[in-house]
């Protein structure tokens, strides 16, 4: 089974296929960047809606509609957002579009939070995951870490919001602490986890209606 990830952003692309490769081996995947760039050309998808899961259903509808043969294929998508409680949850679902760079992002919001205290520094990441069926059915998985926004910038393994997010105040951000261990417990591969546990029980069925009678 083929399984298209509906993204363009590559540090998201590098954490999913380590993900489903850990626990989905036999699964293809193919992003955006694999399709015919005439295909490519096609893919037109944008981040108009107010919630996480508008946002994931709109790139995984965008990327269905211009696949050719997409037979049993499956489509995914992924929109998150970083929420910050003293800035009322901004930058939320706004985060791709806080500032211009990443580094900018980041430091609008040190220089928000620049006086506050660790318990006002809470803030969280949020994922959904949109899942698209061969009946073009939608199935959501939501993912959440909370944390800390740390007193400076630190790290550079990461990408996004992560030198400045620390799962515990104080401690090393996600950009010091690098893929793996993100990986093992970010916003992203708790929804994502919930998508392989779904696969996998799905194929297992799958397998159980299609063994003969006897």
């Amino acid at each position: 089974m083929t399984l298209y990830l509906a993204t363009e952003n590559k540090g998201k692309l590098h954490e999913m296929r380590a993900l489903f490769a850990a626990s989905l081996p036999q699964l293809q995947l193919q992003s955006v960047a694999d399709l015919p760039p005439d295909v490519q050309g096609n893919y037109v998808a944008e981040e108009t809606g107010k919630t996480y899961a508008e946002n994931a259903l709109i790139k995984a509808y965008a990327l269905r509609r211009i696949l050719p043969d997409a037979g049993d294929a499956l489509v995914l998508s992924e929109d998150s957002g970083f929420e910050v409680e003293a800035l009322g949850g901004a930058p939320g679902v706004y985060s791709a579009r806080y500032e211009k760079t990443d580094q900018a992002r980041c430091a609008k919001i040190l220089r928000a939070l620049e006086i506050k205290t660790a318990e006002q520094r809470r803030a969280k990441f949020v994922a959904c995951v949109a899942l698209i069926d061969q009946r073009n059915h939608p199935t959501l998985f939501f993912g959440r870490k909370e944390g800390f926004v740390a007193e400076s910038a630190s790290g550079d393994k990461g990408f996004g919001y992560d030198p400045i997010f620390s799962p515990v105040f104080g401690g090393p951000t996600w950009g010091e602490l690098g893929e793996d261990a993100k990986n093992n417990d970010s916003h992203r591969s708790r929804a994502l986890s919930l998508v392989i546990q779904y696969l996998i029980v799905r194929g297992s069925q799958n397998q159980i209606k299609e063994q003969p009678l006897l």
